[in-house]
């Protein structure tokens, strides 16, 4: 591996971890939510409207982030751009290129996967007349310990490349876990007004 390639292959493994770390926060973020709703819903009361955005919105962008990773377009910088840098590079090694497809296949046949392409596309992303249909939520239902599961997948995948070909761990999770605490401190803090129960996309 000559040095244009090492720092392509850095680029795109970096771009996945950044993305990656900012999934990781949305999720926080909603966990944070969670967790005040269980412990002190009289708190969410208070600000009905903010926690109905707030919901709303972090899911919205935690589908686009996640889905970033698995975006096969052609300016996209998912794990399809990172594996066609290593099949460029790296074709004469048997073993890497069984890995690209062994993770490409899971990637495939993860549920979770085309729910958050579901989400992204027809919710998130686009306006489409899915939003309407009750069907499209009790068919393409994601718990946050399914969107914790994958998350954790993408981890991994980027993890191993990361350490094999550049020698490096990541740390994308550890950044943002602290939000669930600044939420639940935040929030807690609220004085009741009148009471809301927004619509969720998640529930554990």
């Amino acid at each position: 591996m000559n040095t244009n390639q090492q720092s392509n292959i850095e680029q795109a493994i970096d771009d996945l971890c950044e993305n990656l770390v900012w999934s990781w926060a949305y999720y926080h973020s909603l966990k944070g939510l969670q967790s005040v709703a269980k412990s002190s819903p009289i708190s969410l009361d208070a600000y009905p409207q903010l926690t109905s955005c707030l919901y709303h919105g972090f899911f919205d962008v935690l589908f686009i982030k996640m889905h970033n990773h698995i975006d096969s377009s052609k300016e996209a910088c998912g794990f399809p751009k990172l594996f066609k840098l290593l099949r460029k590079y790296f074709s004469d090694d048997a073993e890497l290129m069984e890995q690209i497809r062994t993770d490409e296949q899971r990637f495939k046949t993860e549920v979770d996967v085309e729910t958050v392409k579901n989400w992204r596309h027809e919710i998130s992303a686009h306006l489409t007349q899915s939003y309407r249909n009750d069907a499209f939520y009790t068919t393409w239902r994601l718990h946050l310990s399914d969107i914790e599961n994958l998350l954790k997948l993408f981890e991994e995948v980027v993890e191993h490349y990361s350490v094999r070909l550049l020698n490096r761990f990541n740390d994308t999770r550890k950044p943002s876990a602290e939000i669930i605490r600044e939420i639940e401190q935040l929030l807690t803090n609220a004085e009741p007004s009148n009471s809301a129960d927004p619509k969720g996309r998640a529930a554990d």
